[in-house]
């Protein structure tokens, strides 16, 4: 698959604890992580069960998902959008190494693309907490959605959801923790999937990565607690706010004991 190329081959990469090609672009080792792996597999597991003809992913990051979408539905025109130009070109990178037929990439702004036309199925894989406060935008961003998507369309949530919409000390705390577990779980699956070797520089490469990690989603964690870019909300959440825009809520359940879930919402 093409996605397995990107993300084993860390050569390309200048030995940053990372399988993007610079901090810059995303601060993470994320791809290799077990929550994005799992959440991934699910997002995949549904796109198969619709077997649509045209697939958006937003917020596609450098493609990891996408690619992954054009290499598993060949038959299917998958499109990448994301708001970062220089996020982009990298994906776009990729596509001149991999050459898919069916996979684009494109810079805009999610919250306007989908005041203009969505296809049958959209995936949106830990972006939709990305739209900003006041909670209202995400409101009108599945107003919109309803009013674009054509009938019989999904939109695939897949995000880390709170357990509370509640902004309090003992909402405060329970963030603190979960993001501690969320450290040590991202640092357990990048050092192993970063050991290539029981040599000591093999195995203090991946300490360098797994704690790389580990300190990445404890900065998350204080990002979620005050709302700075971190913009989350409950599954809960978003379930009643679907509802209300006049979705019909297909699935909406948990994929990890990590926060990490799914809500497959369908016109």
């Amino acid at each position: 698959m093409w996605s397995r190329v990107l993300t084993m081959d860390r050569s390309k990469y200048d030995g940053t604890p990372s399988f993007y090609n610079n901090e810059d672009t995303f601060e993470k080792y994320l791809g290799q992580t077990s929550y994005y792996l799992s959440l991934q597999n699910r997002v995949v597991e549904i796109v198969s069960h619709v077997a649509p003809d045209r697939i958006t992913e937003l917020g596609s990051g450098t493609g990891e998902t996408t690619i992954r979408l054009a290499d598993e539905f060949p038959s299917a025109e998958v499109l990448g959008i994301d708001n970062r130009e220089s996020v982009t070109e990298i994906s776009r990178n990729n596509l001149d190494e991999l050459d898919p037929p069916n996979l684009t990439f494109e810079t805009a702004d999610m919250q306007e693309v989908v005041q203009r036309s969505l296809p049958e199925m959209v995936v949106m894989l830990y972006s939709f907490h990305h739209i900003p406060d006041p909670l209202q935008k995400k409101v009108k961003f599945l107003e919109d959605c309803y009013e674009t998507l054509p009938d019989g369309g999904y939109i695939c949530i897949a995000e880390t959801f709170l357990k509370t919409d509640a902004r309090n000390e003992f909402a405060d705390r329970e963030i603190r923790s979960s993001w501690a577990d969320r450290g040590l779980e991202g640092y357990a699956s990048t050092f192993w999937s970063a050991l290539d070797g029981l040599e000591p520089g093999d195995i203090e490469h991946a300490q360098d990565v797994g704690e790389f990690s580990r300190q990445h989603e404890r900065e998350a964690g204080e990002n979620v607690r005050t709302r700075d870019e971190e913009y989350l909300v409950s599954r809960d959440w978003v379930v009643e706010h679907a509802r209300n825009a006049g979705f019909e809520v297909v699935l909406a359940e948990p994929v990890n004991s990590l926060g990490d879930g799914i809500v497959l919402i369908q016109k």
